[in-house]
């Protein structure tokens, strides 16, 4: 199997023209190729406290960012703010959950963020799907239909850490969480984690 760096893999997605930003494209882009691990030591590394981000690179067309998850690290449920996503596992196995707006709830569409403020109620949710991602070099991906999930590491405490490159496009600064049981959501503002030196 052929290498991929990410150096190749950002000059790729910075050739793109806006229509050409497909999820299709992005996954075939993402999934060509063996990534070489050397150029990711900088950006892997476990927090205890929650799952780890770290950007690679920021253009203004994508996001490219590494997450390091330890065992039982996950996301809250969340959306992309009307952007799409793609995550490619690379160390490790990756759940996802995934979910859509139950008719009736306060928020008219999953692309709803910078007008929140605050909690905000009514707003129901529905599991649409449930999967675990073990296959190194295997991408998943969040279009604008399926807009609304969670991720983590399933693996038990003492497992494996997980190791995941994501793509997303347009890149982001925010995106809504959801608490399921109470029936609402607000705007979690994004941050990234220091690379390591």
């Amino acid at each position: 199997m052929k290498r991929l760096t990410l150096e190749t893999l950002i000059d790729r997605l910075g050739r793109l023209r806006h229509d050409e930003v497909t999820v299709p494209c992005v996954q075939e882009l993402l999934a060509d190729g063996a990534l070489d691990d050397a150029a990711l030591d900088r950006f892997v590394g476990v927090r205890q406290d929650k799952y780890a981000r770290r950007l690679v690179h920021r253009s203004p067309l994508f996001d490219v960012m590494v997450l390091t998850w330890a065992p039982g690290q996950f996301t809250p449920v969340h959306n992309h703010a009307g952007n799409c996503g793609w995550v490619r596992l690379l160390r490790g196995q990756i759940s996802e959950e995934t979910f859509k707006l139950v008719p009736g709830s306060a928020l008219p569409s999953a692309a709803v963020c910078g007008s929140v403020e605050g909690k905000v109620g009514r707003v129901g949710l529905e599991a649409t799907g449930q999967g675990v991602i073990s296959t190194v070099g295997a991408v998943a991906t969040v279009d604008r239909q399926r807009a609304i999930h969670r991720l983590g590491n399933p693996a038990a405490a003492g497992g494996d850490v997980t190791v995941t490159l994501h793509v997303y496009s347009l890149p982001h600064d925010a995106c809504l969480a959801f608490d399921p049981v109470a029936h609402t959501c607000e705007r979690r503002d994004m941050v990234f984690d220091a690379a390591l030196a």
